[in-house]
């Protein structure tokens, strides 16, 4: 059973407004924690709670074999642990600039590397729409330049994280598509938790003795939420959802960001966020008007050729 388009965008957004909220999570858990700890823990946890449905789906022999799990895994060493050690130390060592202006990039370079792999047509409206919703990104954030004196490494490591992310992003979705959606979202995090261990040892950093508590529940929210939960929704869509027009709504983080800071500590938002947001929400009317305008006249088309059957 197909979910409806409209359920899926609002899973979308779910997902976005959390993923928001990570890089603040981020920063804080960074304080008491090493940021390879917080990435070893947000993966294995995230795994692990996800991990009975590989139980749950082990009477279907052909959801899994071991070729199957291999590459699922090998997908979450792609997405998860290199793109989010990358992430995490460098936004602890750079400015929160690259953060916004990573967020501009990433959808970007999704459809990009969609449509060199996948020779995917996306047509003007949404590459216009894709090019809109980057700037007001970009605008939301301040204008923020990236490349801050000290900061350079930093600035280096979130943009490597950009490109793997848009990488997972634009194949994940077929390469998880013949297997249960949770089950390979836990097989994918349990291979980056995984993967993250001999990075751990490598850093040298110590164990924590002493963890604050605003430390530990932020590692909670970002194991729980932001990585099980909303990893999660995104293989969902992605395995019933074409890859642009989920790509697109990722640039609700930044407008998501300002909101949360309006309600947690009463900030009071800039005329670029304004502007900003008027871009955004522009930018995905026109990324989602191009996919119902495209059905309607392909509809039409089925509906005037008497002679060809029609099929779902």
């Amino acid at each position: 059973m197909r979910m409806p388009k409209w359920f899926l965008f609002t899973l979308l957004i779910l997902a976005n407004l959390i993923w928001s909220g990570s890089f603040t999570a981020t920063s804080i858990a960074a304080e008491s924690i090493a940021p390879t700890l917080i990435v070893m823990s947000r993966m294995l946890v995230g795994g692990l709670l996800l991990s009975p449905a590989l139980f749950a789906h082990r009477r279907n022999s052909n959801s899994w074999s071991l070729p199957k799990t291999i590459r699922i895994a090998l997908l979450g060493l792609l997405g998860f642990t290199l793109p989010v050690t990358m992430e995490t130390i460098g936004i602890h060592i750079s400015s929160p600039a690259l953060g916004a202006v990573s967020i501009a990039l990433e959808p970007l370079l999704t459809l990009l590397v969609s449509s060199v792999i996948f020779h995917t047509r996306l047509g003007p409206r949404r590459w216009f729409a894709m090019g809109l919703a980057a700037v007001g990104a970009w605008v939301v954030a301040g204008c923020p330049r990236p490349g801050v004196s000290g900061y350079l490494a930093g600035d280096l490591l979130m943009l490597g994280a950009v490109v793997c992310y848009a990488v997972y992003n634009a194949v994940s979705g077929r390469l998880t598509a013949d297997v249960p959606a949770t089950g390979a979202t836990s097989i994918m995090l349990l291979a980056g938790g995984v993967g993250c261990v001999p990075l751990f040892w490598a850093s040298g950093h110590p164990w924590p003795h002493q963890v604050s508590p605003a430390s530990f529940w932020s590692l909670v929210f970002l194991a729980v939420l932001a990585t099980a939960g909303a990893y999660l929704v995104w293989i969902v869509v992605l395995q019933d959802h074409d890859v642009a027009s989920a790509a697109i709504t990722l640039y609700l983080q930044p407008v998501f960001g300002v909101l949360l800071a309006i309600a947690i500590v009463h900030e009071r938002p800039s005329l670029y966020f304004y502007m900003g947001g008027v871009m955004i929400l522009l930018a995905l009317f026109l990324g989602q008007y191009r996919e119902r305008d495209a059905a309607n006249r392909k509809a039409g088309q089925e509906t005037d050729r008497p002679d060809k059957v029609q099929s779902r």
